[in-house]
């Protein structure tokens, strides 16, 4: 399974953009205000809550379908629930 820091590496990946672009293109072309560090912690999965609107920016920056994206969140959540339900 794929964690949604992974994929949205990835997507970063195949856009051929560093961290730093992608903060500049987000205040550039959208008005949002992030930094290397937020981004990098939400694709290193340390960041756990992404904010609803940096979503929508990174889907249109990395050109990714947000279905696509709804069923990687939705397995990561079902994944959390089963781990959770062994360790009780």
């Amino acid at each position: 399974m794929i964690t949604i820091g992974r994929y949205l590496k990835t997507k970063r990946f195949f856009s051929e953009l560093t961290l730093l672009q992608v903060t500049h293109i987000a205040k550039d072309k959208y008005g949002y205000s992030t930094s290397t560090s937020v981004l990098s912690a939400i694709e290193t999965d340390k960041n756990k809550i992404i904010d609803g609107e940096l979503l929508f920016v990174l889907s249109d920056i990395y050109d990714f379908d947000l279905n696509e994206f709804k069923e990687v969140i939705l397995a990561n959540i079902s994944n959390i629930r089963e781990r959770r339900k062994l360790n009780k």
